[in-house]
């Protein structure tokens, strides 16, 4: 009879800390987070991981995809949260930006004060080098991130990391369809993923019924404390409910 442990989906037990489960190539995520920026850069298979997204990819079969089930897991567990928050900090080093505050807290507790300004850290110049250009792999997992950050329940992050983003932009390296992706990543509702051009009802369920949830709560949000209870009852206090890149340079694994 399986245990309640092995019942519960893949990601929920990768980010889990008691349970430390291992992918296929007996990765933890403590191991993944340990790696240097060229393994970070080498390996395209782990992005997945890291931060997953609700829909299949179409050249790895095997990248874990965020069910009901673990949506509704990383947005009532802090804890969850917390290793996904860990996990980001780690990726925001590699690209060489760290938060203005240290956001490292009890696992089970959200930071407070919360503070989720994105800014350069001392090796910006150094790793920038790495993706900062007209057409960079790097500019697909940056989406990815982005859009998982939102979807697993760390949206005032992924705002924090997107502004950070806008001002490289600025400095007119990246490309605007590398910003157009970006942005759609933020902005758009849950159920429409990136690259999708527009709304055909293919999205995942979960996130219809967690956007209708949004505007219902939105209303109740502005009536009681405008744009900042809006987030508190998305984010905690609400129950969970039931880049442009070269064809030469990109790692289709990463999609």
């Amino acid at each position: 009879m399986p245990s309640q442990q092995n019942e519960q989906p893949f990601l929920v037990r990768f980010y889990d800390s008691k349970i430390k489960a291992k992918d296929a190539k007996g990765r933890t995520l403590t191991s993944i987070t340990s790696w240097n920026d060229d393994q970070l850069e080498y390996h395209h298979d782990y992005i997945q991981l890291l931060f997953p997204l609700p829909e299949g990819s179409p050249f790895n079969a095997s990248a874990p995809v965020i069910d009901r089930t673990t949506f509704d897991a990383f947005r009532s567990r802090n804890d969850l949260k917390h290793y996904l928050r860990t996990a980001l900090n780690r990726i925001l080093r590699f690209y060489g930006f760290e938060f203005s505050h240290n956001l490292s807290h009890n696992p089970g507790h959200e930071p407070s004060p919360p503070d989720y300004k994105v800014v350069k850290a001392p090796n910006f110049d150094r790793a920038s080098r790495n993706w900062v250009r007209k057409f960079n792999h790097n500019h697909l997992r940056i989406t990815r991130i982005l859009r998982s950050l939102r979807v697993l329940g760390l949206e005032r992050e992924a705002k924090g990391f997107f502004e950070a983003l806008k001002g490289v932009f600025e400095g007119g390296r990246i490309s605007e369809k590398s910003m157009m992706f970006w942005t759609r990543a933020v902005e758009r509702p849950l159920f429409l993923a990136p690259e999708d051009d527009e709304d055909v009802g293919e999205g995942a369920e979960f996130l219809y019924e967690f956007e209708e949830s949004r505007e219902e709560i939105g209303s109740i949000g502005e009536l009681d404390g405008g744009e900042e209870g809006v987030e508190a009852a998305m984010e905690g206090t609400a129950p969970a409910i039931n880049g442009e890149v070269s064809a030469e340079v990109v790692s289709k694994e990463e999609l």
